[in-house]
């Protein structure tokens, strides 16, 4: 079931959130250190564009602005990337086994 409603969400993403918003939306970002160190590994790349959770955060204006100007917001979104990426690598291994 929860396989069934993560086809629904990403569908619903992939047609309706335009692309070019989170694209324009990471741009930002990339003028902060913090992000770019973020970013430029693979393992959180894979998952600023490609969780259906970090994507809707940060294609929010408000998420945006927070994320530019709090140190705090900032160190939660790291951990929130982190712990996505952990999700992802153990349904991963989960299913290969």
């Amino acid at each position: 079931m929860e396989f069934i409603y993560g086809l629904i969400g990403e569908t619903f993403l992939y047609f309706f959130i335009p692309k070019s918003k989170l694209e324009k939306n990471v741009d930002k970002l990339k003028q902060k250190d913090w992000f770019v160190t973020l970013e430029k590994d693979y393992r959180y790349n894979y998952i600023i564009w490609n969780n259906r959770k970090i994507k809707r955060y940060l294609i929010k204006s408000s998420n945006l602005e927070n994320l530019i100007e709090n140190e705090q917001v900032q160190k939660k979104f790291t951990e929130l990337i982190k712990q996505e990426h952990l999700k992802f690598i153990t349904s991963k291994n989960i299913k290969d086994s």
